[in-house]
């Protein structure tokens, strides 16, 4: 059996990543499909305008994940004062439950978990879009969304406990 060699160049390799292929290591090809089908990148401003929306994408992925750590530490400290621990306790001298303060506390208690159960559902949804993004394998995407998230941890994550 004669050995035959292939003569592919780069050029070749990143074409079949922008067409119906899918690439399973990096390129560096501007022409890519972005998350669907449909996306397809062919042009310079297409590329740029792809470029910077992942990198805005990063920043409000970021910018979420702060909020939800500012409701999550104040729903906390909301927690911590003395007339929001007693929901369902006597208030002491006729043995009923209190009324005012302590059933206000729990509504907002629930609607405080409801925001934040919200919040944590788009933080997520937004980093699995984000890791679709990265691993259609362009270097240029993956980039952007480091890119995206550093400035977005910048910008955002100050005081944030991770």
């Amino acid at each position: 059996m004669g050995s035959s060699t292939s003569n592919i160049n780069a050029t070749d390799t990143e074409e079949d990543c922008t067409s119906n292929h899918s690439c399973m290591y990096f390129y560096t090809s501007k022409q890519s499909t972005l998350l669907f089908k449909s996306w397809k990148i062919d042009t310079d401003f297409e590329f740029w305008m792809a470029i910077g929306g992942i990198i805005v994408f990063g920043l409000i992925y970021e910018m979420v994940k702060s909020f939800r750590a500012c409701l999550i530490m104040e729903a906390q400290a909301s927690a911590a004062l003395a007339e929001n621990k007693p929901i369902l306790l006597s208030d002491g001298t006729d043995g009923r439950r209190r009324r005012g303060g302590a059933d206000d506390a729990g509504a907002v208690d629930c609607l405080q978990h409801i925001l934040c159960t919200l919040f944590y559902c788009l933080e997520w949804a937004l980093f699995y879009l984000l890791l679709l993004v990265v691993i259609g394998f362009n270097v240029w995407n993956l980039v952007a969304a480091l890119t995206g998230l550093t400035c977005g941890y910048l910008m955002f994550g100050k005081g944030r406990v991770n």
